[in-house]
């Protein structure tokens, strides 16, 4: 009985809804947790692309087909010029590389996680979620010393039995950002 108020408090805290049941209860929880997971793999892969190593940006390219979809639709918006766009986890590994060629190195900061499960797996609708996640992402290159992105990662995902909680869609928003010159 303890555990179950446990976990009854812990849902509250998370602003999770209470289910019927203490299962429902942690079955949205471990899927709440798993979806962040996807957001934190991502910044991984994407400072092991940021490297320009070739076994590196495979081992990021193979972390990115685990947590996208096949067929994912990826934008980002970097203010005023046009977003960048791409359809599948190997043609955003190419986006994101020739991003990331500049810099010397980059470092992908998670923040504010929210996740919105609309539908859990084994239900009518099938499993579909939103997330969105607050981003601080640091550069440094050889011209500047600091280059901060910070953005809002907005995704639609989807459970399937053989892939688990994938993104489908993502949308990196820029809010702000600062290039701090070399002294």
């Amino acid at each position: 009985m303890k555990q179950f108020a446990y976990v009854m408090a812990l849902l509250s805290l998370l602003c999770l809804p209470v289910a019927a049941s203490a299962d429902d209860d942690v079955a949205r929880m471990v899927a709440t947790l798993q979806i962040e997971n996807l957001r934190r793999d991502y910044a991984f892969a994407t400072d092991l692309i940021g490297t320009n190593v070739p076994e590196n940006v495979e081992k990021g390219r193979a972390i990115y087909r685990r947590i996208f979809t096949a067929d994912v639709k990826i934008s980002a918006s970097n203010g005023d010029t046009p977003p960048f766009r791409a359809v599948g986890p190997d043609e955003w590994v190419d986006v994101a590389a020739g991003a990331l060629k500049v810099f010397d190195a980059t470092q992908h900061l998670i923040g504010t996680q929210r996740v919105q499960i609309e539908s859990m797996p084994g239900s009518e609708q099938g499993g579909h979620a939103t997330m969105t996640s607050y981003l601080q992402a640091w550069h440094s290159d050889p011209d500047r010393v600091l280059d901060i992105f910070i953005g809002t990662y907005h995704d639609k995902l989807r459970y399937t039995e053989k892939g688990g909680w994938q993104i489908y869609e993502m949308h990196l928003e820029k809010v702000s950002g600062e290039v701090t010159p070399k002294p």
